[in-house]
């Protein structure tokens, strides 16, 4: 990478980040991203979001067959609200998207501009697809499987602290409901507690030792939202609590194991899941890391038929969707290097 290269990534990730462009929002942004990538010799496809102004961007190099590309670059468009502008000193660069993830887009597209001024041949076998509602329901890319894009390899982008992801953890979202008798809480046998019962089985989910792995890392659970009762003077009738679990083996086996745990006493409704996604290391020599975060991979219908699935990105997410969010902008260089080096690298394998 040379200065001129190193100050063109920071420009476009300060310019990407001046449009708004939170879940929802993103057709004004597309637009720009669009704009800029055919400035630079990319064709791009605008693929629209039923029913709304929305549209996924994927562009391929100088009318390059669009299905069949070597090495497919993703990340997304959308940002957690609130919108909040930019900010830089010498070291990093702040605001909304910074590493999440319009740092990430940024390095995709400089990558890509500078593959295209030093290698046209290696240009036309990538592509570069960028898509909306990562942040809430992945639409984009449950749209995007309709373009029938087969790339040997996926490169996903999300802050990671430039370590590639061995595993994307799955994700499992349920419901646990107690149903009680109401009474005078006054005197213990006129009634039955829901809370009172929802805490024991609460206490013996923290308690249980949930599968871990040496490569893969730890199950992690959040019990994220507790509600019920309906008076300090009445036992309760009824208690629900919401856990997310970060899963390393299988939703079934998380669900088997919670159902045991249980034992009963609370009713087990699904809300929302998907298995771990086990990643590819890198064909460069690079630092490898779980990641405990939700991304697109998962809702790629193609994503089991490549050769290779990266996940790699600058920054951290431990300061993403926050009012600290930041990019160091030696990551934001060190990312679009490494893009460049494995796009050279895989287009030779």
């Amino acid at each position: 990478m040379t200065v001129k290269w190193e100050m063109e990534v920071e420009k476009r990730l300060l310019e990407y980040m001046n449009h708004p462009s939170t879940t929802g929002n993103e057709a004004e942004f597309a637009k720009i991203v669009a704009l800029d990538l055919e400035e630079n010799g990319w064709t791009v496809h605008e693929q629209m979001i039923p029913n709304t102004n929305r549209f996924n961007v994927y562009a391929t190099f100088r009318n390059s067959d669009p299905k069949n590309v070597k090495v497919l670059l993703n990340t997304h468009l959308d940002t957690v609200p609130p919108y909040f502008p930019p900010t830089q000193d010498e070291k990093n660069i702040y605001g909304n998207g910074s590493n999440d993830a319009k740092g990430q887009l940024a390095a995709m597209v400089t990558a890509a501009t500078i593959i295209a001024k030093t290698n046209e041949d290696v240009a036309k076998t990538v592509g570069l697809l960028f898509v909306v509602g990562e942040e809430l329901d992945h639409i984009g890319m449950i749209e995007a499987n309709k373009l029938e894009i087969l790339p040997e390899y996926l490169l996903v982008g999300e802050p990671t602290e430039l370590k590639f992801g061995t595993i994307q953890k799955g994700a499992l979202k349920v419901k646990l409901t107690v149903a009680g008798r109401a009474g005078h809480s006054g005197y213990p046998d006129s009634g039955l507690s829901a809370i009172h019962t929802m805490i024991e089985v609460l206490n013996d989910v923290q308690n249980f030792k949930w599968p871990c792995d040496e490569t893969h890392g730890n199950t992690t659970y959040n019990i994220g939202k507790i509600a019920g009762g309906q008076a300090l003077n009445a036992w309760a009738a009824f208690c629900e609590a919401d856990i997310f679990f970060r899963v390393v083996t299988s939703v079934k086996n998380i669900q088997e194991l919670l159902t045991d745990v249980v034992k009963g006493r609370a009713e087990i409704s699904l809300l929302s899941y998907n298995d771990p996604v086990i990643l590819d290391a890198p064909p460069i020599n690079a630092q490898l890391d779980q990641v405990s975060f939700n991304t697109d991979i998962a809702y790629f219908d193609a994503k089991d038929k490549v050769k290779g699935k990266y996940l790699f990105g600058g920054g951290s997410i431990k300061n993403a969707h926050s009012k600290n969010e930041f990019i160091p902008k030696n990551e934001l260089h060190q990312c679009t290097a490494t893009l460049v080096k494995l796009i050279n690298h895989l287009y030779s394998a």
